[in-house]
Protein backbone atom coordinates (compact mmCIF):
# COMPACT_ATOMS: atom_id res chain seq x y z
CA UNK A 1 0.00 0.00 0.00
CA UNK A 2 1.45 3.16 -1.27
CA UNK A 3 1.09 6.33 1.41
CA UNK A 4 0.73 9.94 1.06
CA UNK A 5 0.64 12.15 3.62
CA UNK A 6 1.69 10.51 6.60
CA UNK A 7 4.43 10.75 9.50
CA UNK A 8 5.69 10.38 12.02
CA UNK A 9 6.02 12.67 14.77
CA UNK A 10 7.01 10.71 17.96
CA UNK A 11 8.47 7.97 19.36
CA UNK A 12 8.79 6.49 22.74
CA UNK A 13 10.17 3.61 24.85
CA UNK A 14 10.12 1.74 27.93
CA UNK A 15 12.93 -0.61 28.64
CA UNK A 16 13.23 -2.20 31.87
CA UNK A 17 16.57 -3.55 33.21
CA UNK A 18 18.86 -6.01 31.00
CA UNK A 19 20.04 -9.41 32.06
CA UNK A 20 23.16 -11.01 30.50
CA UNK A 21 22.49 -13.84 28.95
CA UNK A 22 25.76 -14.47 30.21
CA UNK A 23 24.27 -14.00 33.59
CA UNK A 24 21.92 -16.02 32.58
CA UNK A 25 23.43 -19.03 31.62
CA UNK A 26 25.23 -18.95 35.43
CA UNK A 27 21.52 -18.71 36.41
CA UNK A 28 20.87 -22.19 34.86
CA UNK A 29 18.10 -20.24 32.62
CA UNK A 30 20.02 -20.94 29.20
CA UNK A 31 22.38 -22.58 27.72
CA UNK A 32 25.69 -21.70 26.54
CA UNK A 33 25.62 -23.49 23.28
CA UNK A 34 22.49 -21.70 22.61
CA UNK A 35 24.20 -18.24 23.61
CA UNK A 36 27.39 -18.81 21.41
CA UNK A 37 24.93 -19.98 18.52
CA UNK A 38 22.49 -16.84 18.15
CA UNK A 39 24.80 -14.40 19.29
CA UNK A 40 22.12 -13.17 21.75
CA UNK A 41 23.66 -10.98 24.81
CA UNK A 42 21.23 -10.15 26.63
CA UNK A 43 17.41 -9.48 27.63
CA UNK A 44 15.19 -6.87 28.39
CA UNK A 45 13.51 -8.04 31.91
CA UNK A 46 10.22 -6.16 33.40
CA UNK A 47 10.00 -8.25 36.80
CA UNK A 48 6.54 -7.21 37.81
CA UNK A 49 5.53 -4.10 35.93
CA UNK A 50 2.28 -4.44 34.62
CA UNK A 51 2.57 -4.36 30.52
CA UNK A 52 -0.13 -1.57 30.37
CA UNK A 53 1.98 0.86 32.67
CA UNK A 54 5.03 0.12 30.31
CA UNK A 55 2.41 1.29 27.35
CA UNK A 56 1.36 4.35 29.18
CA UNK A 57 4.88 5.51 29.75
CA UNK A 58 6.14 5.13 26.56
CA UNK A 59 3.06 6.81 25.08
CA UNK A 60 3.78 9.60 27.49
CA UNK A 61 7.40 9.82 26.14
CA UNK A 62 6.33 9.66 22.44
CA UNK A 63 3.36 12.81 23.08
CA UNK A 64 6.05 14.48 25.08
CA UNK A 65 8.25 14.79 22.52
CA UNK A 66 6.27 15.66 19.68
CA UNK A 67 4.32 18.10 22.02
CA UNK A 68 1.19 16.59 21.43
CA UNK A 69 -1.73 17.20 23.52
CA UNK A 70 -3.01 13.42 24.68
CA UNK A 71 -6.70 14.68 24.44
CA UNK A 72 -6.21 16.48 20.88
CA UNK A 73 -5.25 12.43 19.54
CA UNK A 74 -7.74 10.81 16.88
CA UNK A 75 -7.13 7.43 17.23
CA UNK A 76 -5.79 4.93 19.33
CA UNK A 77 -4.45 1.29 18.25
CA UNK A 78 -2.95 -1.02 20.73
CA UNK A 79 -0.87 -4.23 20.03
CA UNK A 80 0.27 -7.23 22.18
CA UNK A 81 1.27 -10.28 21.85
CA UNK A 82 0.61 -12.07 25.51
CA UNK A 83 -2.55 -11.52 27.22
CA UNK A 84 -2.40 -8.12 28.84
CA UNK A 85 -4.49 -8.38 32.00
CA UNK A 86 -7.17 -10.05 33.27
CA UNK A 87 -9.63 -12.08 30.98
CA UNK A 88 -12.54 -9.80 29.55
CA UNK A 89 -10.54 -6.85 29.88
CA UNK A 90 -8.54 -4.84 27.48
CA UNK A 91 -6.20 -1.96 28.01
CA UNK A 92 -7.11 0.44 25.51
CA UNK A 93 -9.52 2.23 27.91
CA UNK A 94 -6.44 1.95 30.52
CA UNK A 95 -4.38 3.81 28.44
CA UNK A 96 -6.83 6.46 27.00
CA UNK A 97 -7.92 7.15 30.78
CA UNK A 98 -4.47 7.43 32.24
CA UNK A 99 -3.20 9.84 28.85
CA UNK A 100 -6.14 11.99 29.24
CA UNK A 101 -6.86 11.62 25.62
CA UNK A 102 -10.48 11.50 26.05
CA UNK A 103 -13.39 9.93 23.98
CA UNK A 104 -11.65 8.40 20.82
CA UNK A 105 -11.98 5.19 18.36
CA UNK A 106 -9.69 2.48 20.24
CA UNK A 107 -8.37 -0.72 18.48
CA UNK A 108 -6.97 -3.58 19.77
CA UNK A 109 -4.49 -5.80 17.51
CA UNK A 110 -3.51 -9.16 18.48
CA UNK A 111 -1.18 -10.25 15.25
CA UNK A 112 2.13 -11.35 17.48
CA UNK A 113 5.14 -9.72 17.12
CA UNK A 114 3.91 -8.21 13.71
CA UNK A 115 1.62 -6.14 15.70
CA UNK A 116 3.07 -2.74 15.30
CA UNK A 117 3.16 -2.74 11.79
CA UNK A 118 -0.57 -4.29 11.75
CA UNK A 119 -1.39 -1.12 13.46
CA UNK A 120 0.50 1.13 11.33
CA UNK A 121 -0.98 -0.08 8.34
CA UNK A 122 -4.86 0.18 10.47
CA UNK A 123 -4.48 3.63 11.67
CA UNK A 124 -3.36 4.65 7.81
CA UNK A 125 -6.08 3.22 6.75
CA UNK A 126 -8.21 4.99 9.25
CA UNK A 127 -6.41 8.25 8.95
CA UNK A 128 -6.90 7.96 4.84
CA UNK A 129 -10.62 7.18 5.12
CA UNK A 130 -11.37 10.15 7.41
CA UNK A 131 -9.77 13.53 7.04
CA UNK A 132 -11.45 14.99 9.70
CA UNK A 133 -8.86 12.67 11.87
CA UNK A 134 -5.26 14.05 11.36
CA UNK A 135 -3.25 12.20 14.22
CA UNK A 136 -3.01 8.64 15.72
CA UNK A 137 -1.27 6.81 18.36
CA UNK A 138 0.20 3.16 18.47
CA UNK A 139 1.16 1.26 21.43
CA UNK A 140 2.48 -1.77 22.74
CA UNK A 141 3.98 -3.94 25.61
CA UNK A 142 4.59 -7.29 26.93
CA UNK A 143 5.96 -8.82 30.53
CA UNK A 144 7.19 -12.20 29.38
CA UNK A 145 7.96 -12.75 33.21
CA UNK A 146 4.37 -15.38 34.00
CA UNK A 147 5.53 -18.87 34.77
CA UNK A 148 3.77 -20.20 31.71
CA UNK A 149 6.81 -18.77 29.44
CA UNK A 150 10.74 -19.35 29.00
CA UNK A 151 12.14 -16.31 27.79
CA UNK A 152 15.03 -18.57 27.53
CA UNK A 153 14.40 -21.67 25.89
CA UNK A 154 10.83 -21.80 24.95
CA UNK A 155 10.86 -20.02 21.88
CA UNK A 156 13.10 -22.01 19.97
CA UNK A 157 16.91 -21.36 19.44
CA UNK A 158 18.28 -18.18 18.00
CA UNK A 159 15.31 -16.23 19.67
CA UNK A 160 15.09 -14.83 23.69
CA UNK A 161 12.40 -13.00 24.64
CA UNK A 162 12.55 -9.58 26.76
CA UNK A 163 10.04 -7.24 28.18
CA UNK A 164 9.34 -3.36 26.43
CA UNK A 165 6.36 -1.25 26.09
CA UNK A 166 6.75 1.52 22.64
CA UNK A 167 4.77 4.23 21.33
CA UNK A 168 4.70 5.72 17.89
CA UNK A 169 2.82 8.95 17.19
CA UNK A 170 0.98 9.29 13.39
CA UNK A 171 0.63 12.71 12.00
CA UNK A 172 -0.82 13.56 8.40
CA UNK A 173 0.10 17.17 8.80
CA UNK A 174 3.90 16.61 9.46
CA UNK A 175 6.76 15.05 11.25
CA UNK A 176 10.22 13.91 10.91
CA UNK A 177 9.85 10.94 9.10
CA UNK A 178 7.21 9.80 6.15
CA UNK A 179 6.04 6.30 5.99
CA UNK A 180 6.37 5.76 2.25
CA UNK A 181 4.37 2.27 1.93
CA UNK A 182 3.43 -0.40 4.15
CA UNK A 183 2.46 -4.32 3.18
CA UNK A 184 1.43 -7.54 5.03
CA UNK A 185 0.38 -11.29 3.61
CA UNK A 186 -0.17 -13.89 4.89
CA UNK A 187 0.89 -17.50 4.67
CA UNK A 188 -1.71 -20.13 5.78
CA UNK A 189 0.18 -22.95 4.65
CA UNK A 190 2.25 -22.35 8.14
CA UNK A 191 -0.86 -21.59 10.14
CA UNK A 192 0.29 -25.07 12.44
CA UNK A 193 3.59 -23.98 12.89
CA UNK A 194 3.14 -22.14 16.07
CA UNK A 195 -0.34 -23.95 16.97
CA UNK A 196 0.87 -27.83 17.18
CA UNK A 197 -0.66 -30.03 18.91
CA UNK A 198 -2.98 -27.74 21.16
CA UNK A 199 -6.43 -28.01 21.03
CA UNK A 200 -8.43 -24.94 19.87
CA UNK A 201 -11.05 -24.99 22.65
CA UNK A 202 -11.15 -26.26 26.00
CA UNK A 203 -9.24 -26.89 28.79
CA UNK A 204 -7.04 -29.11 27.74
CA UNK A 205 -3.96 -26.83 26.99
CA UNK A 206 -0.58 -27.30 28.26
CA UNK A 207 0.44 -25.41 31.20
CA UNK A 208 3.50 -23.73 29.57
CA UNK A 209 3.76 -22.26 26.09
CA UNK A 210 6.11 -24.33 24.40
CA UNK A 211 6.88 -23.08 20.69
CA UNK A 212 10.02 -25.68 20.59
CA UNK A 213 7.80 -28.71 21.03
CA UNK A 214 4.74 -27.21 18.94
CA UNK A 215 7.72 -26.59 15.53
CA UNK A 216 8.54 -30.03 16.29
CA UNK A 217 4.88 -31.51 15.94
CA UNK A 218 4.10 -29.51 12.96
CA UNK A 219 8.01 -30.94 11.10
CA UNK A 220 6.53 -34.60 12.02
CA UNK A 221 3.24 -33.60 9.62
CA UNK A 222 5.74 -33.36 6.19
CA UNK A 223 6.75 -30.18 5.76
CA UNK A 224 10.35 -29.92 7.17
CA UNK A 225 12.04 -27.07 8.26
CA UNK A 226 13.99 -26.09 5.54
CA UNK A 227 10.69 -26.21 3.13
CA UNK A 228 9.67 -23.96 6.74
CA UNK A 229 12.32 -21.65 6.13
CA UNK A 230 12.70 -21.27 2.53
CA UNK A 231 8.80 -20.36 2.14
CA UNK A 232 9.50 -17.56 4.85
CA UNK A 233 12.24 -16.36 3.77
CA UNK A 234 10.52 -16.01 0.05
CA UNK A 235 7.69 -14.07 0.78
CA UNK A 236 9.89 -11.59 3.42
CA UNK A 237 11.73 -11.07 0.22
CA UNK A 238 8.39 -10.43 -1.89
CA UNK A 239 6.93 -8.17 0.48
CA UNK A 240 10.06 -6.02 1.30
CA UNK A 241 10.57 -5.35 -2.69
CA UNK A 242 6.88 -4.39 -2.63
CA UNK A 243 6.77 -2.07 -0.38
CA UNK A 244 10.48 -1.00 -1.78
CA UNK A 245 8.34 -0.51 -5.33
CA UNK A 246 5.84 1.53 -3.92
CA UNK A 247 7.99 4.03 -2.10
CA UNK A 248 10.30 3.98 -5.55
CA UNK A 249 13.23 2.75 -4.14
CA UNK A 250 15.55 0.49 -4.64
CA UNK A 251 17.28 -2.45 -2.04
CA UNK A 252 20.43 0.20 -2.32
CA UNK A 253 18.53 2.88 -1.92
CA UNK A 254 18.36 1.52 2.03
CA UNK A 255 20.47 3.21 5.17
CA UNK A 256 19.06 1.15 7.61
CA UNK A 257 16.55 -1.62 8.09
CA UNK A 258 14.99 -3.26 10.95
CA UNK A 259 14.08 -6.78 11.67
CA UNK A 260 12.58 -8.64 14.43
CA UNK A 261 15.58 -9.17 17.30
CA UNK A 262 16.33 -12.80 16.78
CA UNK A 263 19.43 -15.13 16.46
CA UNK A 264 22.55 -13.46 13.58
CA UNK A 265 21.73 -16.80 11.74
CA UNK A 266 18.09 -16.21 11.68
CA UNK A 267 18.29 -12.75 10.78
CA UNK A 268 20.07 -13.56 7.82
CA UNK A 269 18.38 -16.46 6.50
CA UNK A 270 15.02 -15.33 6.74
CA UNK A 271 15.72 -11.19 5.88
CA UNK A 272 19.31 -10.04 4.93
CA UNK A 273 19.86 -13.08 2.52
CA UNK A 274 16.59 -12.73 0.66
CA UNK A 275 17.21 -9.09 0.05
CA UNK A 276 21.22 -9.18 -0.29
CA UNK A 277 21.59 -6.97 2.62
CA UNK A 278 24.55 -6.77 4.49
CA UNK A 279 24.36 -7.08 8.26
CA UNK A 280 26.12 -3.78 8.39
CA UNK A 281 23.08 -2.03 7.09
CA UNK A 282 20.47 -3.95 9.89
CA UNK A 283 19.70 -3.21 13.59
CA UNK A 284 20.63 -6.94 13.95
CA UNK A 285 23.73 -5.25 16.27
CA UNK A 286 21.71 -3.66 18.56
CA UNK A 287 18.58 -5.77 18.65
CA UNK A 288 21.39 -8.92 19.63
CA UNK A 289 21.65 -6.38 23.18
CA UNK A 290 17.92 -6.55 24.25
CA UNK A 291 16.20 -9.79 22.86
CA UNK A 292 12.81 -10.30 21.16
CA UNK A 293 10.59 -7.48 22.62
CA UNK A 294 7.78 -8.97 20.98
CA UNK A 295 5.94 -6.19 19.09
CA UNK A 296 8.29 -3.50 19.91
CA UNK A 297 11.46 -4.36 18.32
CA UNK A 298 10.96 -2.53 15.34
CA UNK A 299 9.61 0.99 17.32
CA UNK A 300 12.53 0.57 19.96
CA UNK A 301 15.03 -0.14 16.97
CA UNK A 302 13.95 2.86 15.16
CA UNK A 303 14.00 5.46 18.11
CA UNK A 304 17.62 3.80 19.31
CA UNK A 305 18.65 4.93 15.61
CA UNK A 306 17.01 8.12 15.76
CA UNK A 307 18.16 9.47 18.90
CA UNK A 308 21.83 8.33 18.52
CA UNK A 309 21.87 9.97 15.41
CA UNK A 310 22.56 7.19 12.98
CA UNK A 311 19.40 8.46 10.36
CA UNK A 312 19.94 11.41 8.70
CA UNK A 313 17.64 13.81 6.87
CA UNK A 314 17.44 12.03 3.48
CA UNK A 315 17.98 8.79 4.98
CA UNK A 316 15.48 5.59 3.80
CA UNK A 317 14.69 2.98 6.43
CA UNK A 318 13.24 -0.32 6.15
CA UNK A 319 11.03 -2.36 8.41
CA UNK A 320 10.53 -6.18 8.06
CA UNK A 321 8.98 -8.29 10.39
CA UNK A 322 7.18 -11.71 10.89
CA UNK A 323 4.80 -13.29 13.16
CA UNK A 324 2.74 -16.81 13.70
CA UNK A 325 -0.20 -17.17 11.41
CA UNK A 326 1.68 -16.73 9.49
CA UNK A 327 2.27 -13.33 8.58
CA UNK A 328 5.25 -11.49 7.29
CA UNK A 329 5.26 -7.46 6.61
CA UNK A 330 7.50 -4.61 5.68
CA UNK A 331 6.92 -0.72 5.60
CA UNK A 332 9.42 1.77 4.31
CA UNK A 333 10.09 5.32 6.20
CA UNK A 334 12.14 8.30 5.02
CA UNK A 335 13.95 10.43 7.56
CA UNK A 336 12.53 14.12 6.17
CA UNK A 337 14.76 16.21 9.85
CA UNK A 338 16.44 15.26 12.76
CA UNK A 339 14.34 14.52 15.60
CA UNK A 340 14.20 17.13 18.37
CA UNK A 341 15.23 14.60 21.16
CA UNK A 342 18.72 13.44 18.94
CA UNK A 343 21.36 13.13 20.69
Amino acid sequence: MKLDHLYVSGLGTYLPERMSSRRAVELGLYDELLMLDSGVTGTLVAGDTPPVEMAVSAAREALERADQDPAAIDLLVHACVLQPGPEMWYPGGYIARELGTGHLPVFEVRQGCNGMLAALELAAGQLALDSSRTTALLTTSDNAGSAKFDRWRGYGPGTVVGDAGSALLLDTAGGFAQVRSINHLLMPELEALHRGAEPLFGGQARETVDMVERARHFGRSGTSLAEVNETIAKWQGEVARRSLDEAGLGVDDIAKAIYVNQGQYLVEQYFLEPLSLSESTSSWDFGRTVGHLGASDHVVALDHLVTTGQLQPGDHVLLAGAAPGFVVSSAVLTIGATASWAI
